[in-house]
């Protein structure tokens, strides 16, 4: 007599039940290759320092006195509300002129003139041809400081006025292409030197030299960049600039040239150009052998972006966006990016692939005390990171599933074929019990007859 089937241990699995398996090994198989590909990276080690602007508090009521509905009232300057506006001014740079929203470009005189209530005490700005410029004299509210006043010609023949607490540069002189900023105080009517009429007049900081356009920066100029200094670690020495202490020439000029070349190489040309995290470029940097303007591919996550508004310059920048990004294979330092202009939305944590132009040293000092040295670059933009699969990986990818689809067809079978045998061996064991009662049954009813 041949042996039954001995019994399984696991009842027969339901066919929910085997599909639920089968999602959690898909899922735990994409979590693994997710995890594997993207490894955490170390906590930044942040500056010491965290960017707050906090921007000043206009006394509305003292606003409130200005007049200049008629030329009587436009010949006049209260005394009050021009030194509140110089107090307030002194401390605003481009960073704070940003969070006062100043324009990006200068406001139309016919539009200041037709809606004059929406623009007082808004921090504005105009470039043009200085035409006059007087002070200092006493009157400010802070010690140590006077008054300057600067008139300039605008492009279309109008005129603006300006008060200011610094002194002008030495090079600045009539004639000179300049650009004002500052809170609108209120139209102006002057009779000498000039005779104006209802012109705006701002209370800002100082008068800053303007520039004629250089057009499109197409090539580098080594003479230029020759001109960057960042050899010495000391606190306060150029390697610790910020974007605000390090607007020059040099700048400028390497910023315009990542701007106006942004389209000459294709992303997969990009993609054949060094990468920041490469073990070997930490040496190259740290020898001071990486030539400035060098391009190169940082990827890392964004953990901070700031825009401030840019200060006169020939480049036409406008506004600059300073990121700083985490390098997994910099140690936890981050990489700073200057892009000269204003980034649009992008989420902080967002994974990039900057495609910069190394342009100096930088130095930082983290919460924790440490000093970093790390490279400085500038960019076009902040382009996301976009994972790239090439052929290969592809077939990699068709392959590795084909064995997936395999494993998961042979569980399947597997799991059908052990609940056909343990269905089987239940209908055995059934039949065994069936036939066992009626042997039982029919002994009793003989034994019952035969007596």
């Amino acid at each position: 007599m041949q042996a039954p089937t001995p019994p399984r241990l696991l009842p027969p699995i339901p066919p929910l039940v085997r599909l639920l398996v089968c999602g959690v090994m898909l899922a735990a198989i994409a979590y693994l290759v997710g995890t594997w590909s993207t490894p955490a990276a170390p906590t930044p080690d942040a500056p010491q320092v965290e960017a707050t602007v906090v921007a000043p508090d206009l006394d509305r009521g003292l606003l409130a006195q200005v007049a200049d509905t008629s030329r009587d009232q436009r010949l006049q300057l209260e005394t009050e509300p021009l030194r509140h506006l110089l107090r307030l001014a002194i401390d605003v740079g481009p960073t704070v002129a940003a969070a006062l929203g100043m324009p990006a470009e200068p406001v139309p005189l016919a539009t200041v003139r037709a809606d004059l209530a929406k623009w007082r005490g808004r921090w504005i700005w105009y470039e043009g041809e200085l035409v006059d410029l007087s002070g200092p004299r006493p009157g400010h509210p802070i010690d140590g400081y006077s008054i300057y006043e600067a008139t300039i010609r605008l492009t279309d023949g109008e005129h603006a006025i300006a008060a200011f607490s610094m002194p002008p540069e030495p090079t600045i002189q009539k004639g000179s292409w300049v650009r004002i900023e500052g809170y609108l105080l209120k139209l102006r009517d002057t009779t000498y030197p000039l005779d104006l009429r209802a012109v705006p007049m701002l209370v800002g900081r100082a008068i800053q030299r303007d520039y004629e356009d250089w057009g499109p920066v197409r090539q580098l100029d080594p003479a230029v960049m020759a001109k960057v200094e960042d050899t010495s670690f000391w606190p306060q020495d150029p390697m610790w600039r910020t974007i605000e202490e390090d607007q020059g020439e040099p700048l400028w000029h390497l910023a315009a040239f990542a701007r106006d070349t942004a389209g000459d190489r294709t992303f997969a040309e990009w993609r054949r150009i060094g990468i920041l995290n490469a073990a070997d470029l930490f040496e190259t940097f740290k020898a001071g052998e990486l030539l400035r303007g060098t391009p190169l591919r940082i990827i890392g996550t964004l953990i901070r972006r700031t825009t401030v508004a840019a200060p006169a310059n020939p480049a036409g920048i406008k506004f600059w966006t300073v990121a700083l990004v985490q390098v997994r294979e910099w140690g936890g330092a981050l990489v700073p990016i200057w892009v000269p202009k204003r980034v649009g939305d992008l989420p902080m944590q967002a994974q990039l692939e900057v495609r910069g132009l190394y342009y100096r040293r930088f130095a930082y000092e983290a919460k924790t005390g440490k000093r970093h040295f790390v490279p400085l670059f500038v960019a076009a933009d902040l382009d996301r990171y976009e994972l790239a699969t090439d052929p290969a990986m592809r077939q990699v990818g068709l392959a590795l599933a084909g064995v997936l689809t395999g494993l998961m067809l042979l569980f399947w079978w597997g799991t059908r074929r052990s609940s056909r045998e343990t269905q089987e061996h239940q209908r055995e064991m059934d039949a065994r019990r069936r036939r066992r009662r009626e042997r039982r049954a029919a002994t009793r009813s003989s034994t019952s007859t035969s007596n």
